[in-house]
This record gives C-alpha cells, structure tokens and sequence, in this order.
C-alpha cells in the first residue's frame, strides 16, 4: 500500500510541476486606488491555498490541545478516585476432603 501512495505523490508533484511550467506567466492584482502587484501564476496559486488551509490548520491545532487537555483532566481524575474494595473471594474447599453427601 506505500507504494500506492507513493506512486500517487510523485504523480501528483509531477503534474503540479508541469503545470507550473505551463503557467509561469504574471498576473496583475488591482489592489486599491493605482497599486497593481504583478505575481507569478503559481505562486498565486500557492498563496491563496495557504491562506485557505491556514484557518483549518489553526482549529485543528487548537481543537486537538482542547481534547487532549479534556482527556488528561479525566485521566487525572481517574486516578484520584478511591479504588472500590473487591469482594471477599468464595470459600475454597480443601481438596483431600471428599464432598459432603447429601441425606437419603
């Protein structure tokens, strides 16, 4: 299965890197008033994806300190609580005494 994924990575690097090549032409931004920013097709590309992953990235994070704080309080409080006593165990016969019988 690793050689799957990483057929599928290569692949897919391959085809981000051709069609990098294939756009590497600027872009023009019009930002506010006169300023233009002139960029690169791809890096455009990166950067918007990037500022789009980074809020899922960020509650990711945050999402997975909280549970694991959560987790670890829990644990903790697990520890602290009184162990129950177990029940006495049943009595055990000696074996070299033979069974009583039962009356006829």
């Amino acid at each position: 299965m690793r050689i799957v994924t990483l057929t599928f990575y290569f692949l897919f690097g391959a085809l981000l890197a051709w069609f990098a090549a294939r756009n590497w032409d600027f872009v023009t931004l019009k930002l506010w008033g006169d300023y233009e920013l002139a960029i690169r097709l791809p890096v455009l590309l990166l950067l918007m994806f990037l500022a789009g992953a980074l809020p899922l990235a960020i509650l990711r994070y945050t999402s997975r300190w909280h549970w694991s704080r959560r987790v670890k309080k829990l644990e903790r409080a697990l520890e602290d609580k009184a162990p129950v006593p177990s029940p006495a165990p049943p009595p055990v016969m000696d074996p070299a005494s033979p069974p009583p019988l039962a009356p006829l």
